[in-house]
C-alpha cells in the first residue's frame, strides 16, 4: 500500500480552527444524491488503535481543500487538528479514492472531515466511540478484498478481515420480518422483544449468508462489540419481486387498498391497476412508479440497519417527503426541515443498532401527513 499524508492529492490547510457546532450547520448534503462529495466509512478498533476506512467519490475537476478535526461532541466550541496519523491509499481512480486512516491514543469521540470546494464547506462526522457499544476488531470484505462500507450485503457468502486469521467469529442469524415504520402521528416501534434467533454458528473462514435475514456478528460473545449486517437479494437495494414492491405501498395506501392488492388472485395486475386508477394515464402511472421506487432504493442505500432502509423512521420520511431542505445534528438527535415542517429523530442505542434514529411522533403531524399523501396521489 502506498502511504500518504495527502488526502485525494489535495492541500491540507493548517489555519487555526474553532469548534464545529453541527447543530447550527445545514448538512442536508449527507442525504442528497446530487451532493458534490459522497463519503462512506467503516470503523474497526483494536485496543487503543482505531482503523477508519474511507470511500470518497468526488468530481475530479473540483479543487478541494481538506482537514481532519477532532472533537469531543457535535457541539464543541473548540477542536484540534489531527496531525499524527497514518493514511494508506487502498484504491484510486479519477473520481474515487479508498483510504485507510489509522489513529492511536485518541481521546476525542468524534472525527470531522472538513472539505472546502467552490467557496462552500462540507462536514462529515465519524463517531470514534459508540457509547457503551464498542466497534468490533474485524470488518467485512467485498469480493475484491476491500472493506464493505454498506450495512447490507448482497453476496451469498462473505469474508472478514480479522486481527488474527485464526480468530473465531460467532454469527447469530435472525429473520428480518420487521414491520414498516408507523406514520409520524402514530406510535414508536421498538426492536421486537419476541425476536427469536434462527441459527447460530461459528467460523474462521468464509460464511454463507441468506437473503432477508440479518446477522449479528461477534468475536467475543461476552463483549459489547459486534457488527450487524442485513442480507439482501442480489439486486438489493432495488426491489423487483411483486411482493417486495407491494409492501412499501403501505405509506401511500389505505389499509383496505393494500389488503385488496395483497389478497387479489393476481397481485401483479392489482398492483398495476392501483397506479393506473390513481394516476389515470399509463404514462403518469409509470412515472409515479419510477419516482416512488427510486426513493425506496435510495432509502435502502442510506438507512438500512437490521431491517430494510425504507422501513426505518428516517426511510419513511425520506420516501414521502424527499431529501430534507435542512439537516442539523446534535449529540443524540437529528433534525430534518422541509420548509416549516420539522421532524426530530432521537438517537438511541441497542446491540443491533448502535445508532438508531427514532422519530419523535406527534398527533399534530396528521394533517401534514394526509396532505402530503394526497399531493403525491394527485401527482403534485
Amino acid at each position: 500500500m502506498k502511504s500518504t499524508f495527502i488526502l485525494l492529492c489535495l492541500i491540507l490547510f493548517l489555519s487555526s480552527v474553532s469548534g464545529i457546532d453541527l447543530s447550527k450547520l445545514n448538512t442536508s448534503y449527507w442525504y442528497d444524491p446530487a451532493a458534490p462529495l459522497t463519503i462512506r466509512s467503516r470503523v474497526a478498533q483494536l485496543s487503543d488503535t482505531i482503523h477508519i476506512f474511507l470511500s470518497i467519490t468526488y468530481n475530479p475537476s473540483d479543487t478541494i481543500n481538506t482537514r481532519l478535526l477532532l472533537q469531543t461532541t457535535y457541539l464543541d466550541v473548540s477542536d484540534r487538528l489531527l496531525q499524527v496519523y497514518r493514511m494508506d491509499t487502498l484504491e484510486n481512480s479519477s473520481d474515487y479514492v479508498l483510504l485507510q486512516l489509522t489513529l492511536d491514543d485518541i481521546y476525542e469521540n468524534l472525527l470531522i472531515l472538513e472539505f472546502e470546494l467552490s467557496d462552500a464547506y462540507y462536514f462529515y462526522p465519524i463517531n470514534l466511540r459508540r457509547g457503551k457499544l464498542n466497534y468490533p476488531d474485524f470488518y467485512p470484505l467485498q469480493a475484491n478484498e476491500m472493506p464493505l462500507f454498506s450495512s447490507f450485503s448482497t453476496s451469498s457468502s462473505l469474508k472478514f478481515k480479522r486481527t488474527n486469521v485464526q480468530d473465531t467469529l460467532y454469527f447469530f442469524q435472525y429473520k428480518a420480518n420487521f414491520q414498516p415504520a408507523d406514520p409520524p402521528m402514530g406510535i414508536v416501534q421498538s426492536v421486537d422483544s419476541d425476536l427469536l434467533m434462527d441459527s447460530v454458528y461459528i467460523s474462521t473462514q468464509e460464511v454463507s449468508l441468506f437473503p432477508n435475514y440479518f446477522y449479528f456478528i461477534q468475536s467475543d460473545t461476552m463483549s459489547l462489540e459486534g457488527l450487524t449486517l442485513f442480507a439482501g437479494q442480489k439486486y438489493y437495494p432495488n426491489m423487483k419481486l411483486i411482493d417486495e414492491l407491494i409492501s412499501p405501498m403501505t405509506y401511500i395506501t389505505s389499509r383496505s387498498e393494500l389488503a385488496e392488492i395483497r389478497n387479489s388472485k393476481d397481485s401483479k395486475i392489482a398492483f398495476e391497476n392501483f397506479w393506473l386508477n390513481v394516476y389515470i394515464s399509463s404514462k403518469a402511472a409509470a412515472a409515479a412508479i419510477r419516482s416512488y421506487y427510486r426513493a425506496i432504493k435510495k432509502a435502502n442505500e442510506l438507512f438500512t440497519t437490521y431491517k430494510e432502509g425504507w422501513k426505518t423512521d428516517r426511510g419513511m420520511i425520506y420516501v414521502i417527503f424527499g431529501n430534507p431542505d435542512k439537516v442539523f445534528r446534535a449529540n443524540r438527535r437529528e433534525i430534518w426541515l422541509y420548509g416549516d415542517i420539522r421532524f426530530e429523530f432521537k438517537i438511541i442505542s441497542n446491540l443491533f443498532a448502535p445508532q438508531m434514529y427514532v422519530l419523535l411522533r406527534n398527533k399534530g403531524y396528521e394533517k401534514i401527513w394526509v396532505k402530503k399523501i394526497t399531493d403525491l396521489r394527485s401527482a403534485l
